[in-house]
């Protein structure tokens, strides 16, 4: 397989070759969304000075914001992070739930960058019922 150059050309170049029509936002963040048959979901692609390159649902779902109704969701959250397969899923600073993928981008080649946005779809699709109904 080739590699990647990763460049803020070549990054859009791949996006909309998929299918994903984008928006630069800044100088190494592009958004698009991914429509499953859950809904629509925001993501971004990032580009990380340390050498990788982050895909990301954000933000996937709001956290409760009691304590007491949260503990489940998280709890959960983290036990879909042991089982699932190039993703994960964390919490930001706004208490936002993140449904992310990341790969270093000395490696990276054109089936691990579609493989990003499938797993991204895949898994958003799968679990946004189940841990939405958690937050309600």
């Amino acid at each position: 397989m080739t590699r990647l150059q990763v460049d803020p050309e070549s990054i859009r170049e791949l996006l909309e070759a998929g299918g994903w029509p984008c928006d630069r936002i800044t100088e190494d963040t592009w958004r698009s969304h991914i429509r499953g048959r859950t809904g629509s979901f925001p993501f971004f692609v990032r580009t990380d000075p340390d050498g990788y390159l982050t895909f990301a649902i954000v933000p996937f779902l709001k956290s409760p914001e009691d304590a007491a109704r949260a503990e489940p969701l998280y709890q959960r959250l983290l036990q879909l992070n042991q089982s699932l397969w190039m993703a994960k899923f964390s919490i930001d600073d706004d208490l936002d739930v993140l449904l992310s993928v990341e790969y270093p981008t000395g490696e990276l080649d054109r089936s691990e960058f579609d493989d990003a946005l499938d797993v991204l779809s895949f898994y958003a699709d799968k679990y946004y019922d189940e841990l939405r109904s958690m937050c309600a």
